[in-house]
């Protein structure tokens, strides 16, 4: 078990983007730092969402989408699938902004808190990254990577850093 403080590992200068930038400057940012995905600050820097590689996927499949399923019934239409969810994989199909695109729903961690609690919830979540937030802000990122460093250099006596 990592007993270490996340601001011990985590990325202070991970980028972030804006909610208004555009889904281009998203994708070359990726693109070009290698990244699984970013936070979304305001000005405040106060994280708003987060937008990852899975997002874009709903961009190179916009085509793909189908209506949602309907069974008549009588004279009705019954959706068998939610309106709003599908809605939703449109909506993010289409993206013109990150705010059009991005989790609004962000799962945080504290920089004071254990390492082994924050990967505990990225595994309960399914998540690859958690923002740093601490006092309302956004102060880095730490990743699943981050957690497999501190594995070798901590748990099995290696030497990454």
């Amino acid at each position: 078990m990592i007993d270490r403080p996340v601001r011990e590992l985590m990325d202070p200068t991970a980028p972030t983007v804006a909610p208004d930038t555009t889904i281009k400057d998203l994708v070359h940012l990726l693109a070009t730092k290698n990244l699984d995905g970013v936070a979304v600050i305001d000005g405040a820097h106060a994280v708003v969402g987060i937008v990852t590689a899975q997002d874009m996927l709903f961009q190179e499949v916009e085509a793909d989408e189908h209506v949602p399923y309907v069974a008549p019934f009588l004279d009705w239409m019954i959706y068998v699938q939610s309106l709003g969810s599908w809605e939703r994989h449109i909506e993010k199909a289409f993206a013109v902004t990150v705010s059009d695109l991005m989790t609004t729903e962000v799962k945080t961690a504290s920089p004071d808190e254990e390492l082994h609690e924050a990967a505990k919830r990225m595994a309960k979540d399914g998540v690859s990254q958690l923002p740093v937030v601490e006092n309302g802000a956004y102060v880095g990122m730490l990743t699943r990577g981050h957690v497999v460093v501190a594995l070798d250099r901590f748990e099995f006596g290696g030497g990454a850093a």
